[in-house]
């Protein structure tokens, strides 16, 4: 009897710290993500560029993703309100070398076109911090 207490005790402890570690990196890979996102909100292409991953730069230069992201964004006017979507993670994407990675997908709204689904994929950094490696909005 005492055993299975010890060995459920021991299961339900493993069970939130695994969970609790989850958690806090969804916390983490949000905030990144809502951050980068601010700057895109704001208007801040340049910089939303500049603090994105090395994997990013690789597939737009900084020009380009001005260019593509004022055209996608321009029109849609100030954003209005974003909800986590989905969450998924990663270590082997279509497109990019293995890593770490978690795809986040957010329902947000703005004023001019309503609705639309934006997609953002970070990746884990050598430094152990998560930057963004791909976006779009439909």
């Amino acid at each position: 009897m005492i055993k299975r207490l010890i060995v459920l005790l021991l299961l339900l402890f493993c069970t939130n710290v695994v969970y609790g570690e989850e958690s806090n990196i969804l916390e983490k890979v949000e905030s990144s993500a809502r951050s980068w996102l601010g700057l895109i909100d704001s208007g801040k292409y340049k910089e939303s560029w500049e603090n994105s991953s090395a994997l990013f730069k690789l597939k737009k230069s900084e020009s380009e993703w001005i260019k593509s992201i004022t055209a996608t964004r321009g029109s849609r006017g100030a954003m209005s309100a974003r909800y986590i979507a989905t969450a998924a993670s990663g270590k082997s994407l279509s497109g990019f070398p293995d890593g770490e990675y978690v795809v986040l997908q957010f329902y947000t709204t703005f004023p001019e076109k309503g609705l639309a689904f934006e997609t953002v994929t970070l990746a884990k950094t050598q430094n152990e911090t998560w930057q963004v490696a791909e976006y779009s909005v439909k």
